[in-house]
């Protein structure tokens, strides 16, 4: 099921949503940017990615933002967003905040069982288990050119931290790898539910979105 928010995030995704912005900001951290020279319209930039410049420029997505201070999930490295977090940049770093949103391309697993409501915006009881192997993950895609649809196939793979047994029944699709953060696209109840019991289970899930 697409929810409401991923309705929104479609909208900007493929209509432009607001143009993006740009400029040096005047601090960072971890989780955000700020720029005391903007004035930008309250969650305006929602879903949007805030990108930094240079040879090791990171990315992060914007939960929210008031008139100065982006809000993101975290610093990403452009070439591994679904690995660790990427460096924070400096105080004083170019920017540009890019039109549209951010694809949604982290999946997430619950055991949760209860039907897709449109109003969600969170995976009900999503496996958040730090350092597990069934935590949020960014999805291998495919889509075959002038298809109608494409697919998400994330493996995940239960580790001696995760909490087992496990019976595995819906998953969400998200724009950001970090739990509890991102906004929700799809919510799905899987056809079969899937019992992971052992340190090494593994378990591939396909998505398919029809456009």
């Amino acid at each position: 099921m697409k929810t409401n928010s991923g309705n929104d995030m479609q909208s900007r995704q493929m209509g432009g949503d607001v143009m993006g912005a740009g400029g040096t900001s005047t601090g960072t951290t971890a989780t955000s940017l700020t720029d005391t020279g903007q004035a930008w319209g309250v969650n305006a930039f929602t879903g949007h990615i805030v990108a930094t410049a240079g040879a090791a420029g990171v990315y992060g997505v914007v939960v929210s933002n008031t008139a100065t201070v982006l809000t993101i999930d975290r610093w990403n490295t452009p070439a591994t967003p679904g690995s660790t977090a990427g460096a924070t940049p400096g105080a004083a770093t170019a920017y540009v905040i890019l039109p549209g949103n951010a694809p949604a391309e982290f999946m997430a697993l619950t055991a949760n069982a209860t039907a897709p409501a449109a109003t969600d915006t969170a995976l009900t009881g999503e496996i958040v288990t730090a350092g597990g192997g069934l935590i949020r993950k960014i999805c291998p895609y495919a889509h075959t050119a002038g298809a109608a649809s494409y697919t998400l196939t994330p493996v995940f793979t239960a580790n001696a931290t995760d909490a087992l047994p496990v019976t595995v029944a819906k998953i969400g699709v998200f724009q950001s790898v970090v739990g509890a953060s991102g906004n929700l696209l799809f919510e799905t109840l899987l056809g079969t539910t899937a019992t992971l019991s052992a340190n090494g289970d593994q378990l591939t899930i396909t998505e398919t979105v029809t456009l």
